[in-house]
């Protein structure tokens, strides 16, 4: 049997891997997209499994796409759900916490939902954290179908962007910016969303986009919290200088 498929390689400019998700999706052309790290890898079963489990979703207009587990290895998952072992749920990203899937995970999308949503990238930096999407898909009333199964093997290295995050913030100020601002849609705690707005101007402020607080999705809160927000500006300033040397 021949299990041979075509490979299509873009080679550009090191523009994070937003961009380059922004840019593999408009070449795809078939209905499903899976996104995996360089430095990670799949189980010997992936491909099958999520593809048959793909299928089973693919007219459901409330499903984005199916999603399973990522592992140190096949037996120590990130996650540990709060369901059987290969039963699944459908839940949206939102509500992942109290199913247990609250870390990395392994998500296949449909690739016109992953179109029609593309990352917002700002110039010059080349990060902004995926929950922007992911989130405002649960909004927009989408789930996937969360598997109780590993099929992602994560090797977190040290210099990465999960390890580096005072680095990553340092560097995409703006990207965290949309991402403070996106929760303020999401989270119904009055404390919360004070943090978030202080997050988001700060932001901001460190982007050197101060316009973009007029963007605030609590714009009156957004304006009574100017000086906290820039006192917190000040404050990374000096945190940089200290973790990121």
């Amino acid at each position: 049997m021949d299990h041979s498929f075509r490979i299509s390689y873009i080679r550009k400019e090191n523009g994070g891997k937003n961009r380059a998700i922004n840019d593999g999706v408009r070449m795809i052309d078939t209905p499903f997209t899976m996104i995996v790290d360089s430095d990670d890898f799949l189980t010997d079963d992936a491909i099958e499994f999520l593809s048959n489990a793909a299928l089973e979703i693919k007219d459901d207009g409330a499903i984005a796409g199916v999603a399973s587990l990522r592992g140190l290895d096949n037996e120590t998952p990130l996650n540990v759900p709060f369901f059987p072992k290969d039963a699944y749920v459908e839940a949206n990203n939102l509500e992942r916490i109290k199913y247990g899937l609250d870390k990395d995970a392994c998500e296949v999308f449909k690739t016109d939902i992953l179109a029609s949503h593309p990352f917002k990238v700002w110039p010059n930096e080349k990060f902004v954290p995926e929950q922007v999407v992911w989130n405002q898909l649960a909004l927009e009333g989408y789930s996937l179908r969360w598997y109780n199964r590993v099929t992602y093997i994560t090797c977190y290295q040290p210099d990465g962007m999960t390890n580096g995050s005072w680095k990553l913030l340092k560097e995409n100020p703006m990207g965290y910016a949309m991402m403070f601002n996106h929760l303020l849609l999401t989270d119904s705690s009055s404390k919360s969303n004070i943090k978030n707005i202080v997050q988001f101007i700060s932001c901001c402020l460190l982007g050197k986009e101060p316009a973009y607080i007029l963007k605030c999705n609590s714009r009156f809160l957004g304006l009574i919290l100017l000086i906290p927000g820039w006192v917190l500006s000040q404050r990374r300033v000096a945190q940089f200088k200290r973790f990121c040397c």
